[in-house]
């Protein structure tokens, strides 16, 4: 839907091979880390931004097409977890490429299934005040060029999405049919 309608949003599609009810081969994404061991690998690093400002050299063109994947990623993905209700995003399942942009993985809470049965997450996607400070931003919403991107990014995702929402219903019930099975 993304693609169709020309939106820079950007989402890692990768392969998994149901051999079982219960189990499954998901092909690999080369050339990434989770936020975690990111974190746990580089100690003199306390957060992402400095990662950022470490990696692609802060102020570079390089760190500002590292920043803008990463905006156009978050979008993407805040979107997805928003209309599926994934839940259970943690930086175990965030991953970051070498080109910038983040990736989620490990879709199995979904669709009002949360880990332990218990739902205690609200919030409809991930957006953490150390994701906010890679666009610029800060907890409280400060106004950047990212962050600004980020929002008209998620608007048009969601008002394109509205319209083929016939689309997104049927894959609902097809996933909720599955989930059945």
């Amino acid at each position: 839907i993304f693609q169709e309608a020309g939106l820079p949003l950007w989402l890692r599609p990768y392969e998994v091979l149901c051999t079982s009810s219960y189990t499954a081969l998901i092909e690999t994404i080369p050339d990434t880390a989770s936020l975690h061991s990111i974190k746990s690998r580089y100690p003199n690093i306390s957060s992402l931004r400095e990662f950022f400002n470490a990696k692609y050299e802060e102020n570079s063109p390089s760190f500002k097409l590292a920043q803008r994947n990463f905006v156009e990623s978050m979008a993407g993905y805040s979107l997805v977890c928003y209309f599926l209700q994934v839940k259970d995003r943690h930086n175990g399942n965030l991953l970051l490429d070498e080109e910038g942009h983040i990736i989620h993985i490990d879709f199995g809470f979904m669709l009002s299934n949360s880990p332990g049965g218990v739902n205690f997450e609200s919030a409809p996607f991930k957006l953490t005040r150390e994701l906010l400070e890679v666009m610029d931003s800060d907890a409280e919403g400060l106004p950047s060029e990212f962050f600004d991107y980020f929002k008209v990014l998620c608007i048009q995702g969601f008002l394109t999405c509205r319209k083929h929402a016939e689309r997104i219903i049927l894959l609902v019930e097809m996933l909720q049919i599955l989930r059945t099975v």
